[in-house]
């Protein structure tokens, strides 16, 4: 099929800005140096060194880098990014991991037993466990750890009534009503901190120094700098961890951040933009989470709760989507860092419906549609996103004016993003959408199209029946069922009403050395590694 006149200009303009970034990165390559712009404090290294491998036979250091310097990596209750989950959990473990289907798997605790119809799980803890400080990890800790989450309200444990120890390695969740999707927010939210320590040094110095039974101690936190782990020496793994430290630095430009990994100064970089993975991917190991899980997602969603909006009637929010050719849009902008989706998450997830359609690009169907609600000659809205997307914004709107919206970009800032789509979302027109592409509908999707959600709800339309099927997901007897129940969430979301459209989620590259092995990253889930099992091998 042709291409369009415009989608030709698209396809060109971003080939040209690409190969000037491009040429861009390699002269910032060149002109760094040795790259250190304060941020390892090395100068001159033997080639051991600079792989974080002083001596023969040691464990060495494992340098990675982020560009965004997490602020709390030990109070997890109050974690908010990536960055801090990954960086906190060198220290902190788990009771329950993720395999690399998404699955469950033990680990502080051997095993669990779940009650359907007596609203509770019981968790059998591993023994002979203790934190750095050397307490005992025990279903005492485990319940304060929970009483933690209860007191700060958070919304994932919503639904739990109270914990309660039933012996020394037992311990018991009480549900206010069953609730499928506990098991993975026990998972995913469930940072065991030790109790002693927390009570010690206080929730906010907790945050920079985190003490838990991980396979690394904290060492020293330098705010947008580096934070540095030492080796637990006494690691409930025996011979674990295979590292004698572990450290994240953090580089805010990405250009100093790729020649910094060029010189050899570190040795990773985790969530890499595009731009740098295109400039590595022939000197290093790149690793995409293929599955999704855990990963960020993105797209638009509209304000169609404002009954004086024209995203009021669905046919408008069909024709917007039919308005824009999202392959040709993430593939210039981002090439194989994302991935495309039409719905919730990608095909590797049991929710993915590959029954839904969404709204693929048909620009004469989208005018169609428009026609039919009553705008023959198209109408102004409002695009909203922050600083970081204005390219995609910028060809967003370009798909739509051929079709007849005139939407006009607003950018606005970090702050200001936060306020139009958090619990009191109010904007008009057209925002971002930034989303979790997990698996687990009732847990996840609840918080953007479930009355009361904390992300974009309080502003879109909200279908009895999409409700409905959320609470019977969250109520769902048994996997098979909340499986079924799933994938017709998905079809009514995105094929009936389309309440948001989705377009891809991220694969967060990771680059490593070719000596860098078994990390984990990016292995089963966004936030999950396994430090205890990172080597650095030459």
């Amino acid at each position: 099929m042709k291409m369009s006149g415009f989608r030709k200009k698209l396809y060109l303009t971003m080939v040209i800005c690409l190969s000037v970034v491009l040429v861009l990165a390699g002269c910032g390559s060149k002109q760094s140096g040795s790259a250190n712009n304060g941020n390892t404090g090395n100068s001159k290294k033997t080639e051991n060194e600079a792989s974080g491998n002083p001596t023969a036979g040691s464990g060495g250091v494992l340098r990675l880098a982020f560009s965004n310097g997490p602020v709390n990596i030990g109070n997890m209750p109050q974690a908010r990014t990536i960055e801090e989950v990954i960086v906190g959990g060198a220290a902190l473990e788990t009771l329950t991991r993720f395999d690399s289907s998404g699955n469950f798997v033990p680990w502080l605790a051997e095993k669990w037993e779940q009650d359907v119809e007596g609203k509770a799980i019981t968790y059998t803890l591993k023994q002979g466990v203790k934190f750095h400080d050397g307490t005992d990890f025990n279903a005492e800790a485990v319940k304060w750890n929970l009483d933690q989450l209860l007191a700060v309200e958070k919304r994932e444990f919503s639904n739990l009534a109270s914990a309660e120890v039933i012996d020394e390695h037992t311990v018991k969740l009480n549900l206010k009503s069953w609730d499928s999707t506990m098991i993975e927010t026990v998972t995913n939210f469930l940072w065991i901190m030790s109790p002693t320590s927390f009570e010690k040094l206080g929730k906010d110095a907790f945050s920079k120094q985190p003490v838990g039974t991980g396979p690394f101690v904290m060492d020293s936190f330098e705010q947008d700098v580096v934070i540095k782990y030492k080796k637990n020496e006494e690691y409930w793994q025996a011979g674990k961890p295979y590292l004698d430290g572990l450290e994240f630095h953090i580089i805010k430009d990405p250009m100093i951040a790729s020649a910094t990994f060029q010189t050899g100064d570190v040795d990773g970089l985790l969530l890499a933009p595009s731009n740098t993975v295109r400039e590595l991917e022939k000197e290093a190991v790149i690793v995409r989470l293929e599955s999704g899980l855990g990963a960020g997602a993105s797209g638009f969603i509209t304000d169609s709760a404002n009954p004086k909006s024209p995203f009021a009637d669905v046919r408008v929010r069909k024709a917007m989507g039919h308005a824009i050719d999202s392959e040709a849009i993430t593939k210039s902008l981002f090439g194989d860092t994302v991935l495309n989706t039409n719905q919730w998450g990608l095909s590797t997830s049991w929710s993915y419906n590959p029954e839904v359609e969404g709204q693929p690009y048909n620009p004469e169907k989208a005018k169609q549609l428009l026609e039919e609600a009553g705008y023959p000659n198209g109408f102004k809205t409002k695009l909203i996103g922050g600083s970081g997307d204005s390219d995609r914004l910028t060809a967003v709107q370009a798909y739509l004016k051929e079709v007849g919206i005139d939407a006009q970009i607003e950018m606005v800032e970090f702050g200001k993003y936060k306020d139009l789509t958090g619990a009191e979302a109010n904007w008009e027109g057209i925002i971002t959408y930034n989303f979790r592409g997990d698996a687990d509908l009732a847990l996840y999707m609840s918080r953007n199209f479930a009355p009361g959600g904390p992300l974009y709800a309080n502003n879109v339309f909200q279908p009895e029946d999409v409700t409905r099927l959320l609470q019977e997901a969250r109520t769902a007897p048994d996997q098979d069922t909340k499986i079924k129940i799933s994938h017709e969430l998905q079809k009514l979301v995105y094929d009936e009403y389309a309440l948001a459209y989705p377009q891809f989620v991220t694969t967060s590259p990771a680059i490593f050395k070719p000596y860098v092995k078994d990390t984990g990253i990016n292995e089963t889930y966004m936030t999950f590694f396994r430090p205890e099992d990172a080597k650095i091998e030459k």
